[in-house]
């Protein structure tokens, strides 16, 4: 009896060729539907093929601190030491949760739309960039949306449209001059008020009357004649 042991061997290869394969289409998708959403919220969008500064710009698009980007590239470099590399994987997923929360809260999206981000970040950036969504930066700055309700539309601040491709940026002329105000004429002449005259100062007080002075003593009679 003999064996065959080519058939396992060619059946793991083809095995991992498809997820090679896949792998790199989700990569691609993500690269894709990052490009646009970046471009929408008027970040460069060639950032989406850097590695690390696509990170960097997906935090701006979130709205968080600029050391949520520098603890993820910490963690991303120092994921490959033992134990302590799956800690510091948590750690990337932790402030990916709270960036997702943020950057859904940015396009007027609730918590339900930041789970499917966190969960499926490929497809879910494709919905962002080709989508209708707005970016409107609602989230405010170090703290999660956390499902913030979208606001009306025209409201908070939405990034300007890049110029055409192939066309350079134009600022707007201004406008012209409003005219200087000139003084009007009044209809009727203002006529002075009196003054309000002064308040009546108030009258002295009246003194007492003087005490009647004593009665004058009669004068002694004259002493005798001496003899």
């Amino acid at each position: 009896m003999s064996y065959n042991y080519n058939v396992g061997g060619g059946a793991a290869a083809a095995f991992l060729i498809i997820m090679w394969i896949v792998m790199i289409a989700l990569a691609v998708l993500v690269i894709i539907g990052l490009w646009r959403t970046l471009t929408k919220a008027g970040l460069p969008g060639w950032a989406a093929i850097i590695p690390f500064y696509n990170e960097y710009n997906v935090v701006k698009l979130s709205n968080r601190p600029v050391y949520f980007f520098w603890i993820m590239l910490g963690c991303s470099l120092l994921a490959w030491i033992p134990f302590v590399g799956w800690l510091l994987m948590i750690a990337i997923f932790v402030l990916w949760i709270f960036m997702a929360l943020d950057i859904a809260a940015n396009f007027g999206q609730g918590t339900g739309f930041a789970i499917l981000l966190i969960i499926f970040p490929s497809i879910m950036f494709l919905f962002l960039g080709f989508g209708s969504y707005e970016f409107r930066r609602i989230a405010a700055a170090g703290s999660a949306g956390f499902g913030a309700p979208p606001m009306p539309a025209g409201a908070g601040y939405v990034a300007a449209p890049p110029p055409p491709a192939g066309q350079a940026y134009v600022p707007p002329t201004p406008g012209p001059a409003a005219p200087p105000l000139t003084p009007q004429p009044l209809a009727q002449p203002l006529t002075p008020q009196p003054l309000m005259p002064p308040p009546a100062q108030a009258a002295p007080p009246t003194p007492p009357p003087a005490a009647p002075a004593p009665p004058e003593s009669p004068a002694p009679p004259p002493p005798p004649p001496v003899a």
